[in-house]
Order: structure tokens, then C-alpha cells, then sequence
């Protein structure tokens, strides 16, 4: 099978690349100083060229605060781009997996979030992301399989714990948020989940995360927890709660988005692994813990 795949040098990518040869796929990722998902000409060139089977867009502006401000190009990338990759599926009939996230819904629903709750994206980041949702649904309609993850972390890039790992032994005190709850979702077992996505013809939308929710400041104690001794006896930060409100961030976040994982659990045949199973592994991966 082979799989065209646009966003391949952020964290998400570069766990598909990595696995994508060992399941036996022919993985084709441009880069991004090669190719822009805002020229349409460009991803519509490019996908008649290739002819894949699967197009996996994970390419995305993440930027969640700094959307606040760059409106235009949160929109350019995530509805326009996504809206490019999806008219270029449709021109070589194609299906297409697209990678979406939590930030469409405004977590106030106080449960694990069901795919077919009402969405209310409540930043800037997030509406764009709905948008593109929404234009890739309009173009492919059942040949696409709009994936949604959240909380990600992964060997590459910037995330939630190599930014606890490194400020565990350089701060004396570290704030995080304790009434933000989430479901942290390790980036390898997204990938080799999008992989059998590949292979099945479905379409739809489907909650892509590990399992359990958790609160910010639980996931950095557990993080601590596992990898102090890593850190062979050196003084570590003190952990403190601290709020949403408190912390003040530009964009506005979700307050409860840990992800209900029935549907991807039949769509898989087994469960997702859970938060804590999903930290585990990236830190023995990264040889933090043994």
C-alpha cells in the first residue's frame, strides 16, 4: 500500500516514517521547505505524481496561543491546507486520513468525549481545526477518516514531557494546571494506530487517543515519579497546582477533553493503550526509564 504523507517532519510524522517500512507500506513524505499544503497547486501536482492509495495529513499550525493573533495563517494551514489535500484526494480518488484534534470541542461536557458530541471550539486554533474538519467531510465525505488525538508527545519536537524533563532538575518550582483534564497520547502508538487505519476502508470520525483522563499536574507528578531516577539523586523541582484562570494563556483550551474510546476500540479490535502504558513506553524509548 502506499500512503502519501503531509506534515512528515513533526512529531507525528516522524513516528509514521518510523514505522511505516517495518508494516510494510510505501511511505512518501516531502518535506516541508519542499512542499506547502497552502499551494494547492503544488499538493495537487504532487498527488497526481505519487498516486497513493492513503493521503495521512498530520500537517498542521499547532500553535495554539500565537493563533490568537496569527488568525489568517491558523486558517491558511489548518481549513485551506486541509482543504487542498482533500480536493487533491478527490481528483485521483483517494482516501484520506486527517489528523484532528480535541481543541474542536470546548469540554465542558465534565465526561470522556463521544464523536458524536456537539464540537464548540472556543480558540482560534481550534476553529480552524474544525474547519478544516469540516472542509475535508465536504469534498471526500465517506472516503475520509477524520482522526482526532490530543495531548501528544513523541521523540520529536517540542511537547508536554521532554518540557517537564527538562525543567525538573533546572527549576525550584514548577506550576501546572490541575483543572484541565486530558487523555496524553504517546505519538508511537498513534502512528502504528493511523497505519491500520490505512487498511481499513472506513470513513467517518473517530477519537484517536490513549485511555483514562488526567489532569496536567497528575501527568507532570507521574512523570517525576518514573523518571527520578534518571536524574541519579539530583534536587528536582517541587510540583504546584495552579489553574487555567491563574496561568492566563491567550487561547482558550478545552477544560475536559480526555477522549471516549469506544468507537476506535471496534474499529481497531482492541483497546488503546492507556495514558500511563503510553508514558512508560516513550520513556524507556527514550531510555529514561529501564
Amino acid at each position: 500500500m502506499k500512503i502519501l504523507l503531509f506534515g512528515g517532519s513533526g512529531q507525528l510524522g516522524y513516528e509514521l516514517k518510523k514505522r511505516a517500512s517495518d508494516l510494510a507500506f510505501e511511505l512518501i513524505s516531502p518535506v516541508t521547505a519542499e512542499l506547502d499544503i497552502t499551494d494547492r497547486e503544488q499538493v495537487k501536482f504532487l498527488t497526481a505524481s505519487v498516486k497513493p492509495d492513503v493521503v495521512i495529513n498530520s500537517a498542521a499550525y499547532t500553535a495554539v496561543d500565537k493563533a490568537e493573533t496569527e488568525i489568517e495563517r491558523a486558517f491558511a494551514v489548518n481549513r485551506d491546507g486541509a482543504r487542498n489535500v482533500a480536493e487533491a484526494c478527490e481528483a485521483v480518488r483517494c482516501r484520506m486520513i486527517h489528523i484532528s484534534t480535541d481543541y474542536v470541542f470546548d469540554g465542558l461536557l465534565g465526561r470522556p468525549l463521544r464523536e458524536d458530541d456537539p464540537v464548540n471550539a472556543v480558540s482560534v486554533y481550534g476553529r480552524s481545526k474544525l474547519a478544516g474538519e469540516e472542509a475535508v467531510r465536504g469534498i471526500l465525505g465517506e472516503r475520509s477518516l477524520i482522526a482526532r488525538t490530543q495531548s501528544l508527545y513523541g521523540q520529536k519536537g517540542v511537547n508536554f514531557v521532554f518540557t517537564m524533563l527538562k525543567l525538573f532538575p533546572e527549576r525550584e518550582v514548577v506550576k501546572i494546571v490541575s483543572d484541565q483534564w486530558v487523555s496524553p497520547t504517546w505519538a508511537g502508538w498513534l502512528a502504528e494506530a493511523l497505519l491500520d487505519f490505512a487498511r481499513i476502508d472506513r470513513g467517518g470520525v473517530v477519537h484517536a487517543s490513549c485511555t483514562g483522563a488526567v489532569s496536567w499536574f497528575h501527568f507532570a507528578s507521574e512523570i517525576m515519579r518514573l523518571a527520578r531516577p534518571h536524574f541519579e539523586g539530583r534536587k528536582l523541582a517541587q510540583l504546584e497546582e495552579t489553574t487555567v484562570a491563574e496561568l492566563n494563556r491567550p487561547a482558550c483550551r478545552p477544560v475536559y477533553s480526555a477522549f471516549d474510546t469506544t468507537a476506535i476500540t471496534s474499529l481497531l479490535g482492541r483497546s488503546p493503550i492507556s495514558w500511563q502504558e503510553g508514558l512508560r513506553a516513550f520513556l524507556s524509548e527514550i531510555e529514561v526509564i529501564h
